[in-house]
């Protein structure tokens, strides 16, 4: 079961961060990798699990940057990663597993300073961590 609770990783590569585009519903969209932290799961755990599951990439290292209230009571933490820089991202898990014509996920890399007038990003209190 999921908490309330989620996190959410600043993924870098030059001057580049790691987005992933949502199309759902006819709505399109920004997020960054990450997601519900299940009961038990403390937020490294939470935060390694969904890097892995919606990437493949595996966690070196990170660091708390910002926490904030979400919508519908949740609260967000957004951790800054590292991750092999050799290694190219691949979407996993339920995320791919999900995957329908109504329901797509892309991983982009996404120049950061776009990625900050990204209208459609969320939630938009993460930009100015870009």
């Amino acid at each position: 079961m999921r908490t309330n609770k989620r996190v959410g990783a600043i993924l870098r590569r030059g001057d580049s961060v790691l987005l992933i585009h949502r199309h759902k519903d006819g709505q399109e969209y920004w997020v960054l990798p990450g997601g519900g932290i299940e009961d038990e799961e403390t937020l490294e755990e939470a935060l390694r699990r969904e890097v892995m599951e919606e990437t493949s990439l595996e966690v070196l290292s990170f660091e708390l940057i910002h926490e904030c209230p979400g919508y519908e009571g949740r609260k967000h933490f957004f951790f800054e990663v590292i991750t092999a820089p050799d290694m190219e991202p691949v979407l996993g898990g339920p995320e791919k597993d999900n995957m329908r014509e109504d329901n797509i996920y892309v991983l982009e890399w996404v120049d950061r300073n776009k990625a900050k007038t990204l209208v459609d990003l969320f939630p938009e209190e993460i930009r100015e961590f870009l």
